[in-house]
């Protein structure tokens, strides 16, 4: 008798779990980060929010020591990104990637 009960409190207290589970789930909120495409030309190619900071600093001729510094970053953190823009677009310089962004549509998709 005593091994009965102790199984039916088991199985209603797993029951009771899941109802809970069910009632209290929270619908998921996902961050939407906006990115900053290039235009048709180059396709699906964007640039995330902090590397299109660092390129529209980079436009107005400032250099990467001052950049990092306006934007409170390391120099090699601003490198890094300039990094990854210079692999999304398939470029090997700077200088390139910059006569690269100034030929595409990426100041009309800027807002900041």
């Amino acid at each position: 008798m005593c091994w009965e009960d102790l199984l039916k409190e088991v199985t209603c207290k797993k029951e009771q779990k899941r109802s809970l589970n069910q009632t209290n789930k929270k619908p998921i909120q996902r961050k939407i980060y906006k990115v900053y495409a290039l235009g048709d030309r180059f396709g699906r190619i964007y640039f995330t929010k902090r590397e299109a900071e660092c390129m529209v600093h980079l436009l107005r001729g400032k250099t990467i020591a001052r950049v990092a510094l306006e934007l409170k970053l390391s120099p090699r953190t601003v490198e890094f990104y300039l990094k990854n823009m210079k692999t999304k677009l398939g470029c090997r310089t700077k200088f390139e990637l910059i006569d690269l962004v100034i030929n595409s549509d990426f100041m009309k998709n800027v807002d900041f």
